[in-house]
């Protein structure tokens, strides 16, 4: 069985929960641990809760929760979707979904991602307008290329009502400059290796 550090391979898929609200609850329980509020998607009677303002998590007695800012209603039905999941108590920020925040005007239809996309195609995507959820494509709402993205139509004036989703992020390797790795930090001499061990173990 292979184990993985930080997030597991999603297969195409992600975890869900359904919570129901009671009307004086606002700590829930979740299902699978998460590192911060930006791994989920929340849903509130099929509106859609901003991280860290709406909702934050936190661990308490080895248990993960999501607090909200005020209890949902009696009989509300909250959708959580897990966009990164955490099989330790730490999980890099690399591992993270990615969100961009713009202000529509009614005229701009181009915003530039604070990000390059990894992969720019609709399954790497959720995109939010007045908590609205747009479909990817020319023939639909948005399009993106390069770390633009940009709208089949001007979003309409309000604050914060763009939000961008990216479920998924390039990681770089690093890697070093030409010419700092010399020939002699390559040299391997095995009589060297030999009295060095010879000294070490007396």
């Amino acid at each position: 069985m292979t184990s993985y550090i930080g997030l597991e391979p999603s297969h195409g898929s992600f975890d869900k929960q359904l919570i129901t609200g009671d009307g004086s609850t606002t700590t829930f329980t979740l299902e699978f641990p998460v590192a911060q509020a930006g791994q989920l998607l929340v849903s509130l009677d099929g509106i859609i809760q901003e991280p860290s303002y709406s909702f934050n998590i936190s661990l308490s007695t080895g248990s993960p929760k999501i607090t909200f800012a005020s209890a949902p209603s009696n009989g509300s039905r909250i959708f959580i979707v897990f966009l990164g999941r955490s099989t330790t108590s730490m999980v890099s920020a690399l591992a993270s979904p990615h969100i961009d925040e713009f202000n529509g005007n009614g005229s701009t239809t181009a915003f530039t991602l604070t990000q390059i996309p990894s992969a720019s195609n609709a399954a790497n995507f959720m995109v939010f307008v007045d908590n609205v959820y747009q479909r990817y494509g020319s023939s639909y709402a948005f399009t993106v290329d390069g770390a633009t993205l940009t709208f089949t139509s001007a979003p309409p004036s309000g604050t914060n009502n763009i939000q961008v989703i990216q479920l998924s992020q390039a990681n770089t390797i690093n890697t070093v400059s030409d010419s700092t790795i010399t020939k002699a930090k390559l040299t391997f001499d095995p009589a060297d290796d030999a009295t060095a061990l010879a000294i070490a173990l007396g």
